[in-house]
């Protein structure tokens, strides 16, 4: 049997993905702190936070087998706001429902700015997942601004190779987007 606290991240999601328990309560007691800091810094609501934590960890113990991960606690934390989203889209609701659709302007100010922030997280956590050279290009052409001919030259890829990995990062994010868009209508 492994020692599991020091296996590296790739090796307990290799572990978790045969069904390994001893695996699943090391990434458990591994990252449990982080991720509920990360759901309390969203929620301000510590039972919140951790219901949603439990959330994540159930499903990826669920969904175990299909999972495709490149970076555990990038994976782990995407999840986690990205179930912030779908808790504060479905209290949202519940609010509207409540009060007949009638939100006061400023309230609907606030949540607006809170999606929006939430959502570029989401979407810096989904361009973390993303492989490492697909995520370079794409943080090179959007975030630092470079051409495809200052790209391909920085990581010594043709200009088709620099395209080719901005339409998989693009295509990446397009995706996650039409996955989420219906907790922002």
């Amino acid at each position: 049997m492994p020692d599991y606290n020091i296996l590296p991240e790739d090796e307990l999601v290799k572990c978790l993905r045969s069904g390994d328990e001893f695996a699943f309560t090391e990434i458990y007691n591994r990252f449990w702190e982080k991720l509920l800091a990360i759901g309390y810094y969203h929620t301000r609501d510590k039972q919140m936070a951790e219901d949603i934590v439990h959330e994540v960890m159930l499903s990826l113990w669920t969904r175990k087998a299909a999972l495709e991960i490149h970076s555990l606690s990038a994976y782990l934390a995407t999840a986690v706001k990205f179930a912030v989203f779908k808790t504060i889209a479905r209290d949202k609701k519940r609010r509207e429902l409540l009060a007949g659709k009638g939100t006061d302007e400023y309230l609907s100010g606030i949540e607006d700015r809170l999606d929006a922030r939430l959502l570029q997280e989401y979407l810096h956590g989904v361009v973390e997942e993303l492989p490492e050279k697909t995520r370079l290009v794409f943080t090179y052409s959007r975030v630092a601004e470079l051409s495809v001919a200052e790209i391909g030259t920085k990581m010594g890829l043709s200009p088709k190779a620099v395209e080719y990995h901005m339409t998989k990062a693009i295509r990446a994010l397009r995706n996650t987007l039409g996955k989420i868009k219906s907790f922002f209508i």
